[in-house]
């Protein structure tokens, strides 16, 4: 069983332009598919393009909630982009971070609702960035409890009660490097506690990048070492961890082997 990144950026340099590279590296390590997600216009066209091209890469359109204060206006535009075919898989990255500011707070919930609203009325899986807003992330979910949403939390690194309640909400829950830090011992704890049908795992290539490479630049091939991590955390093999999180992602969004 093949493994699945569930979460990266790769309309970014080192990837672009060295895509078929990427992949080729992908696979030596059992990580066959790549979903590449958007944060903006630009960056939703860019990844519509490479998945076009490329068999092993899918891709989402979506306004980040650090985006929404420039893109707002562009947020119908976006979403105009979805047509549905099979490598569009979802909407996102959308959500609530007051990490840098809540100046703006207003404006992105509205652009996390209409994305929350894009996908039940389309049928589409989202993908939910949450970043110092936990209260403010179930508060809006919770208002979308009884519409069909399904949507994975990517790069958890939160409370155990806020983990419980997406999983309340029909959410999944998505690992990646920061599983892998040695700081991260709760983190671990509230991994093994989630069911293993409700996990996938992920990169965010370029970014946060697993033991021994952190501080580096993150490779989509690194999701065997989360894989690894999980499989140590949950005590079960690799090949359990792979075939259960590809499972869920294809599950998750709809894809047919």
């Amino acid at each position: 069983m093949y493994i699945v990144d569930s979460h990266c950026h790769l309309y970014y340099e080192p990837y672009i332009n060295n895509l078929k590279q990427i992949i080729k590296e992908c696979k030596s390590k059992n990580v066959k598919r790549l979903l590449s997600i958007s944060v903006d216009y630009e960056t939703s066209l860019k990844n519509i393009k490479i998945a076009s091209e490329f068999d092993e890469i899918f891709c989402t359109i979506g306004l980040h909630p650090n985006k929404v204060i420039n893109e707002k206006s562009k947020l119908k535009k976006i979403l105009d982009l979805y047509i549905p075919n099979k490598k569009i898989l979802g909407i996102g990255e959308a959500g609530i971070d007051l990490y840098r500011s809540n100046d703006n707070l207003k404006d992105q919930i509205y652009c996390f609702e209409r994305q929350i609203e894009f996908c039940i009325d389309n049928k589409l899986p989202l993908v939910i960035h949450s970043r110092n807003a936990e209260k403010e992330t179930i508060d809006i979910l919770k208002n979308y409890s009884k519409k069909g949403l399904n949507f994975v939390l990517h790069c958890f690194s939160g409370t155990e009660k806020f983990a419980m309640e997406c999983l309340n909400l029909n959410g999944h829950i998505s690992f990646g490097g920061i599983i892998t830090f040695k700081k991260s011992i709760e983190l671990g704890k509230i991994c093994y506690k989630i069911p293993l049908d409700k996990i996938l795992v992920e990169t965010d290539s370029p970014y946060l990048s697993p033991l021994p490479y952190r501080g580096k630049t993150n490779h989509p091939e690194n999701t065997f070492i989360i894989v690894k991590k999980i499989a140590d955390i949950k005590k079960k093999t690799i090949e359990e961890i792979s075939e259960k999180t590809t499972s869920n992602f294809n599950k998750l969004f709809r894809l047919i082997e």
